[in-house]
């Protein structure tokens, strides 16, 4: 099997680089009561427009370099424990798609001393960490991200079970771009693609000829 890790994936093809899942991300993870940073970013290259993410490698470069142990291989994927990551960026450096960042927000508690003093570095109690996709670990629907997607392109997949989960639209034909991404698994619960129904011509109103005097 090319691939054991479950993962979210994006065809490049759907994406319109709305940024909903962005916006979804941020949302989530404060709900979750992690920080509320964005664990995406959409890119605009000359290929196209995409979100970059975490790809939870098989092998996870950046948990190999970790020193604390906060990047670890569990539950199918590549987990983040925020409470240990001592954000030395180590992880960053590692990581082949640049899908990890560190960075940090500012809590209640000191809200007031950050409106008084600008200079974040002299604030107490600001701690910097990793920030990754760790797939809304903890939501029963899964990635927040790939359910708002209104096009479908973005898509969770499952490699050992041959699942996946899909936004509500799919608007695209995504099997042969699964099928690059994990030949090895044949997935069964691809679902059709919506096609956009053609507008119907509006019939040009005829105009009825004009009498003149003479004729009437």
């Amino acid at each position: 099997m090319s691939k054991v890790h479950q993962f979210v994936i994006t065809n490049p093809q759907m994406c319109i680089a709305c940024n909903a899942c962005v916006k979804a991300c941020v949302k989530h993870a404060y709900i979750r009561g992690k920080l509320s940073k964005k664990r995406l970013d959409v890119l605009s290259l000359e290929s196209g427009k995409m979100p970059n993410q975490c790809r939870q490698c098989d092998d996870a470069p950046c948990a190999n370099v970790c020193p604390t142990g906060a990047l670890r291989i569990a539950n199918s994927c590549v987990e983040l424990c925020e409470e240990i990551c001592i954000g030395c960026k180590l992880c960053t450096i590692a990581c082949p798609y640049g899908a990890i960042v560190i960075d940090a927000e500012f809590p209640p508690s000191i809200q007031e001393e950050v409106e008084t003093h600008l200079e974040a570095g002299c604030i107490s109690g600001l701690k910097s960490i990793a920030i990754k996709c760790d797939m809304c670990a903890g939501i029963e629907s899964g990635p927040a991200c790939v359910s708002v997607c209104p096009t479908g392109a973005l898509v969770f997949v499952d490699p050992v079970s041959g699942e996946c989960k899909f936004g509500k639209k799919v608007k695209g034909d995504l099997a042969p771009f699964l099928k690059t991404i994990v030949p090895d698994v044949e997935f069964k619960d691809i679902p059709e693609p919506v096609l956009k129904k053609p507008k119907e011509p509006v019939p040009t109103p005829v105009e009825e000829p004009q009498t003149t005097k003479e004729e009437s």
